[in-house]
């Protein structure tokens, strides 16, 4: 008898100690509600940079130098404009001139180059450039939220549910294009909904200027703009049945702004396909050399990686909806706004399946109908809205904790490059040593060596092919100049620490001693 009152009152106790937790919850929130838009927006603004800043100042992102990878793009632009003496304009015309040869992204490199005449290669000021993107992304997706009549702990969870993951990449790589167009796309939704609200013209016009300049920056993000479409539609059908009549009367209220975005996504992707060649992203789309096998396993691999969250707790979340089946099947519009979102951007990554930075803009479609549909679907309620936003919040733990382990590595490497070429110019400056560097087939990892030696007054980098087992210059007036190995005093080269090695070189460094740089190593030629 003692037992069971002993196990009662424990009930009651922890049913009491919820009760208190959920009362003290619940007042919390109805204060945060009461905030009024300026206390908000300071809130809203000061966690953001807060929170952006935190992690990348504590992770040590922001100073952790060159990583081998698109960010040697500044160092050679920098090249161009001091050492070869071009001017901006020229420098200009050359990268976005040449880049449309291949892709269409030519608002990346102007502001890439424009970047690179301002900063040159300090890096930590364009890391802090990039980190207040991310700032304004957050907040501006925040507002989003709030636009579609989220509370403001769920407008919070969405932005996050967007920016927090493997795809946090971008807060502090400086090559990827997602965290400007992410920012662009925001301010351009954001201002779009400002307008199909208000109905002052302004909010379009401003609305449409956003979404043109994020088209012009990477491609994968022109697929968004049927969604944007779709979302006008969408806000116009509410209160209306769904028939051709009533979606055809939608449309005519908003035909000027419906017909400038599908002017826009048309003449891109015509130029696209037509005119700089579909052929030149051949690591997107389907390919018919490709079996459904190798799709299969493509995307079952990112299913247990990248994309492993995502599809758990997605399950998850999707099971308790279908406990409402009836009321569900009433949310086929959300769905497919959703789908219109998720499927472009997963049949452009076919190949590779989505990971790390990939995973933009796809991931806001994934929010977009789990945090903002989800936790405004009415029927929802009781134990299974604990249990589904218990989901997001587990899910959103679960992508701070990868987060915050991606920085540490991004930091952990970037310092050991800083410190082996740091260490390799005291060795080699102001003396006629030769170094090799052999990081191929990273090409990038490469031709940062070339460009920052040469930044820094050396230029006596040579480069090892391993299949040739060949040493030239490879870049440069003097590219076809070779080498013999006993030549070499410093030699360069990756660790199986790094996520980019893959062999190492079939090189004799018996007579070399080897210095370890986290990451990469030196190979120093004993006098």
């Amino acid at each position: 008898m003692w037992e069971r009152w002993r196990i009662s009152f424990s009930r009651r106790s922890g049913r009491e100690m919820a009760d208190r937790l959920l009362t003290k919850i619940h007042k919390w929130y109805e204060r945060l509600e009461k905030l009024g838009k300026g206390q908000e927006a300071l809130l809203v603004w000061g966690f953001s940079a807060l929170f952006v800043f935190g992690v990348t100042i504590a992770m040590g992102t922001l100073t952790s130098g060159f990583h081998l990878v698109d960010d040697w793009e500044f160092a050679k632009y920098a090249d161009r404009m001091t050492l070869d003496g071009i001017s901006l304009w020229d420098c200009l015309k050359e990268a976005v001139g040449f880049d449309l040869t291949l892709r269409f992204r030519p608002l990346y490199y102007f502001n890439r180059v424009l970047m690179a005449y301002v900063f040159g290669i300090n890096l930590t000021a364009l890391s802090v450039v990039k980190a207040a993107e991310i700032v304004a992304t957050i907040a501006a997706l925040y507002y989003c939220a709030r636009q579609m009549k989220c509370n403001m702990v769920y407008a919070a969870l969405f932005s996050l549910t967007v920016m927090v993951g493997y795809q946090s990449a971008v807060w502090w790589k400086l090559g990827p294009q997602e965290s400007f167009d992410m920012m662009m796309f925001a301010v351009g939704f954001f201002f779009l909904q400002k307008w199909l609200s208000t109905d002052r013209k302004g909010y379009a016009f401003v609305s449409f200027g956003a979404l043109f300049l994020m088209s012009l920056y990477k491609e994968p993000f022109i697929l968004l703009l049927p969604f944007v479409g779709l979302y006008v539609l969408y806000a116009g059908m509410q209160g209306r049945k769904a028939t051709i009549a009533n979606l055809w009367a939608a449309a005519r209220e908003r035909l000027p702004y419906l017909l400038a975005i599908g002017i826009l996504f048309l003449t891109e992707m015509f130029l696209i396909v037509f005119v700089i060649g579909a052929n030149n992203y051949d690591y997107v789309g389907l390919d018919e050399s490709v079996s459904a096998d190798q799709y299969l396993q493509v995307w079952s691999d990112a299913a247990h990686a990248d994309l492993k969250w995502y599809v758990r707790f997605g399950i998850l979340m999707g099971l308790i909806f279908l406990t409402y089946w009836e009321q569900t099947k009433k949310l086929l519009w959300e769905i497919l706004l959703a789908a219109a979102v998720i499927v472009p951007q997963c049949v452009t990554y076919g190949k590779t399946a989505l990971e790390e930075r990939y995973l933009l803009p796809c991931v806001f479609g994934f929010a977009f109908f789990f945090v903002v549909v989800g936790c405004q679907f009415k029927p929802l309620s009781g134990k299974r809205r604990i249990a589904y936003l218990l989901c997001l919040l587990l899910m959103l733990a679960a992508h701070g904790r990868v987060m915050l382990r991606e920085a540490q590595y991004f930091t952990y490497r970037g310092e050991s490059i800083k410190t082996m070429m740091e260490n390799t110019l005291d060795l080699v400056s102001g003396t006629d040593k030769k170094v090799l560097s052999c990081f191929a087939p990273n090409l990038e990892g490469n031709r940062t060596m070339y460009y920052w030696f040469r930044l820094h007054g050396y230029d006596e980098v040579f480069y090892w092919w391993e299949d040739e087992k060949k040493i030239d210059r490879s870049f440069g007036p003097r590219e076809d100049e070779q080498a013999d190995f006993e030549e070499i005093d410093v030699v360069l080269m990756y660790n199986q620490e790094d996520r980019h090695w893959c062999y190492e070189p079939s090189l004799d460094l018996s007579d070399f001693t080897e210095q370890v740089c986290g990451t990469v190593t030196m190979y120093v030629r004993n006098e």
